[in-house]
């Protein structure tokens, strides 16, 4: 055992670290002192005479000395705002990550149809909350993101989900069917990301997840709109990933393929039956599966940032 003599908490970090940490002098029960780092989880339970353990860790800059502290971490309940979050693949990653442990924000255009999922959250343990916004108008999401705050405290992941398609070839498409997708499904994240960085950079900390599409790689006849929004989504991501990497926070796109949702539903059943038949898998996705790879890049996926995560049964390889 050790105890900690001296500390002093580090925010304002140097390269190459990224997070807040304390450097601090122990002295361990032999009467030896030595310089120690202290990560940035524990600080919250740090004072000096801390009693704790030193533990030599070799690192990519050498052998250095941890202080761990004996005393138990305040257990933190972590937050994510889902968008587009009432149906489909939003409303099945609302729950999946209520059941890997997160209080949960939902925001929609239109409330849930009887407010089934937000008591279904809460059956599960966990706080949950609706709040109405249309993501098209930054002012709105910005009202939005601070009502969520004032509830929750916090945002520690963001899942932007919301999207709309308008379906026209080319040259049967108006400029406002144009503009309508681009602002939802494209000005939408961006919205939603600039009005939550500020308190993720704050924590020193979060998680972003943006949906995509196989659109956006392959093209889909009748969705230059759609195609061309979700092909932003994947630009923007990585400018997310490489701009707030060094505040921890990481920021992945996934692209699905054709899943169980309204929109594949409004597929004629014959050109659904023809897609169908070109997926290795033989079969649609479900969006509790997309939930599922969602809820691995927020609470595993510490070493991925910046990358499109492609997930279709092999319709787009």
């Amino acid at each position: 055992m050790a105890k900690l003599l001296a500390f002093s908490i580090i925010s304002v970090v140097p390269p190459p670290f990224k997070t807040p940490y304390a450097g601090g002098i122990a002295e361990t029960e032999d009467g030896e002192r030595m310089a120690v780092r202290i990560e940035g989880e524990y600080l919250q339970c740090l004072k000096i005479g801390a009693a704790g353990e030193v533990v030599k860790k070799m690192t990519d800059f050498g052998l250095l000395n941890y202080f761990i502290p004996s005393a138990p971490l305040e257990v933190t309940r972590k937050v994510a705002l889902v968008t587009g979050g009432t149906r489909g693949i939003g409303n099945a990653t609302a729950v999946e990550l209520a059941k890997h442990g997160f209080d949960i924000a939902i925001t929609d255009s239109d409330p849930p149809d009887d407010g089934s999922l937000v008591r279904d959250i809460e059956k599960l343990g966990r706080k949950a909350k609706f709040v109405k916004s249309d993501v098209s108008r930054y002012d709105a999401v910005e009202s939005m993101v601070k009502e969520i705050i004032g509830e929750f405290g916090r945002i520690d992941v963001l899942v932007n989900n919301a999207g709309i398609n308008l379906d026209k070839l080319l040259v049967d498409m108006t400029p406002e069917n144009w503009q309508k997708v681009i602002d939802v499904d494209l000005t939408g994240v961006f919205n939603c990301t600039k009005a939550v960085l500020p308190f993720m950079m704050n924590q020193r900390g979060g998680r972003i997840v943006n949906l995509s599409s196989m659109s956006a790689l392959d093209g889909a006849i009748g969705q230059a709109n759609y195609a061309a929004a979700k092909g932003g989504v994947i630009s923007l991501t990585k400018n997310v990933a490489m701009e707030y990497a060094e505040y921890n926070i990481l920021c992945n796109a996934i692209a699905p393929g054709c899943i169980k949702t309204r929109m594949t539903d409004q597929i004629p059943p014959g050109s659904l039956k023809e897609r169908i038949s070109n997926i290795p898998l033989g079969r649609r996705g479900e969006p509790e599966e997309v939930a599922r790879l969602i809820v691995f890049l927020v609470t595993e996926g510490d070493y991925i940032t910046g990358q499109l995560i492609n997930i279709n049964a092999g319709e787009y390889v």
